[in-house]
């Protein structure tokens, strides 16, 4: 990276029309930003990682695993802000986009300069997590097979440990706070997001799927998350029970 954009937030690029992404490309830089711009989606999957971007703008019609889109790959293993790009005249795609945890989505076409404005408007939203605890506050919360350490920020499900995002890891620590009550949506988004979020509040589904799936991944017959239809979400009997045990 070049010395004068060592400390500009960093936006990773994944479109696949090279005058869109060299248009993009230009104006992001232009506006301020240091800007990776992959050709395909490995290269976009490993960026993610090793570039370490704040924002990542990603076109909605590149496949990644299998045949599903690339967004919701990079959107299973990342907490940083996700701009879908979607093709011209597809609003369903748009708000399917938003529901599948995207944080903003813009239809072609769309001009460099609302691109780089929409990344700085995502940047200015607040990103930390109330969630996070300060050392004097944390604990270990153990419950039945399901250990969640807050100060380390471990997850062991059956003596397996899972690793976790940021975000799924706070969804989890405040069900497990609350354990045996059902969450809503709105007061997890609270929890976690603050109350200044803007966007879908089924953004909370998505996440407590992904990590649901690495939880079914250690130990395929314990359930932890359980939802509650048209109320929200709990911690299942799978770990309630057995924790209940333990105390009686």
């Amino acid at each position: 990276m070049e010395p004068h954009t060592q400390y500009a937030p960093r936006v990773l690029l994944a479109v696949d029309d090279l005058r869109l992404r060299r248009s993009s490309e230009a104006g992001l830089r232009a506006a301020g930003f240091a800007v990776s711009a992959p050709t395909d989606a490995s290269a976009a999957r490993v960026l993610a990682d090793s570039f370490a971007p704040d924002v990542m703008v990603v076109d909605a019609s590149l496949s990644g695993d299998g045949d599903q889109p690339l967004y919701l790959d990079l959107r299973r293993d990342s907490d940083r802000y996700l701009l879908c790009i979607e093709p011209a005249g597809r609003d369903r795609m748009r708000v399917e986009a938003l529901r599948s945890g995207a944080d903003d989505a813009v239809s072609l076409p769309v001009s460099p300069d609302e691109l780089a404005a929409r990344c700085q408007a995502l940047l200015r939203r607040p990103r930390s997590l109330r969630a996070d605890h300060d050392p004097v506050t944390s604990v270990v919360l153990s419950l039945g097979p399901l250990t969640v350490d807050t100060a380390r920020h471990e997850i062991r499900l059956a003596d397996v440990d899972v690793t976790a995002t940021r975000i799924e890891f706070s969804l989890l620590e405040h069900l497990c706070r609350r354990a045996g009550e059902v969450c809503s949506r709105e007061e997890l988004l609270d929890a976690v997001w603050g109350p200044n979020w803007v966007g879908d509040n089924h953004v909370v589904d998505v996440h407590l799927s992904n990590l649901r799936r690495k939880l079914d991944q250690a130990a395929p017959s314990i359930r932890v998350v359980h939802t509650v239809r048209g109320v929200g979400f709990r911690l299942s009997n799978d770990v309630l029970e057995p924790a209940a045990s333990l105390t009686a």
